[in-house]
């Protein structure tokens, strides 16, 4: 058995320094400290580092209370936590050579770690390019969720374009012919533009409220991913009419937010950012831009992002572990009179309401 450490955002410098130590599996850049520092609202960043001989293991996640769940406040005899990823992609990252064993004392120690500090369960959202679901197919319960979609930037243009679905490169003509363009920001100038049409999209499609971010996140991810993130906006009549932020390291570009308002979608507006986007990152040696995936599986959202990569299809697994059955049995109970504000299948069920 190895041993193991915790870091918090206290300890950048060092978090930096472990996720450096398996760069071999080309960690992204949801996981480093500022991206988990965006959630501060949500629980508290932390990253568990386990050592066995020359084999690491790094998992980041963020450390959330429960009593501050509505309708528990004030109610429980301890304090009880549960974990998370944050939004985006995470899970635990292996240094390469990592066995099975070292995998398995890995968990025991941080299942440990968990008692210990009254964690009573866990969620994970894997990363599908990473394939790290795999690292815990023993020690959690692993579902597909969705699928989603990347563009293989190691291609050629041609080859990305001719890879596009067919009316997707007609739609990304006629926009250029209605005279859309694209412009790429590396600060908020555009910012009012984009909350505006992000907000609006999202009422128009009944996303939750989970969705409508604060202020402060923008704020944060401004000053603190500098370098790492772009605005991408699609200017119709000297008007943005479609609007993107996106994120990225190296290796990887993700769709972070974005809208597009509704009474402009004859001009394909969606299309062309998307296009230049892929651009973009194709000229900075980025290797794979993760679009993401709809609402619903298989929904007009997946569809559209699919005719950038019929073949970029990518399964998107999430890990669920519950640490204390007595614990959540207790909590379940305490809710079961409340109003779901989530669908059947949330977990941890305490959190539905």
């Amino acid at each position: 058995m190895g041993h193991y450490e915790v870091l918090g955002l206290q300890d950048r410098q060092q978090w930096l320094e472990e996720l450096e130590n398996v760069k071999e599996v080309c960690p992204d850049l949801y996981y480093r400290p500022e991206y988990h520092g965006l959630f501060k609202d949500w629980g508290e960043a932390r990253a568990f580092v386990y050592r066995e001989g020359n084999d690491m293991v790094i998992y980041p996640f963020l450390f959330r209370k429960i009593d501050l769940i509505p309708g528990l406040k004030g109610k429980l005899k301890q304090q009880l936590y549960d974990i998370t990823s944050p939004y985006g992609y995470g899970g635990p990252l292996a240094s390469h050579m990592a066995g099975e064993k070292v995998l398995d004392n890995f968990y025991r120690c941080f299942a440990a770690y968990c008692e210990r500090n009254n964690v009573i369960t866990e969620f994970i959202r894997f990363h599908p390019l990473l394939g790290n679901h795999r690292l815990l197919e023993k020690q959690v319960e692993i579902e597909r969720v969705s699928s989603v979609i990347c563009v293989d930037l190691g291609k050629s243009e041609e080859e990305i374009w001719l890879g596009y679905g067919r009316n997707n490169r007609k739609n990304i003509k006629k926009a250029y012919q209605a005279g859309l363009k694209v412009i790429m920001e590396d600060t908020p100038a555009h910012f009012t533009d984009f909350i505006s049409i992000y907000h609006h999209t999202l009422a128009r499609n009944g996303a939750g409220q989970f969705y409508f971010f604060n202020g402060e996140l923008y704020d944060h991810i401004h000053q603190e991913l500098k370098g790492n993130f772009i605005y991408a906006h699609t200017i119709k009549d000297n008007q943005v009419v479609s609007t993107e932020l996106l994120l990225y390291n190296n290796f990887y570009m993700h769709s972070f937010l974005g809208g597009t308002l509704e009474q402009y979608y004859q001009y394909r507006p969606n299309n062309i950012l998307k296009h230049e986007v892929i651009k973009w990152a194709k000229t900075r040696g980025i290797k794979y831009f993760l679009l993401g995936g709809g609402y619903r599986e298989g929904d007009g959202i997946y569809r559209f992002k699919r005719s950038f990569a019929p073949d970029g299809h990518l399964d998107f697994y999430i890990g669920k572990k519950v640490h204390n059955h007595e614990a959540v049995r207790m909590l379940e109970k305490m809710m079961e009179s409340k109003i779901p504000r989530e669908g059947e299948g949330y977990f941890p069920v305490y959190r539905r309401y």
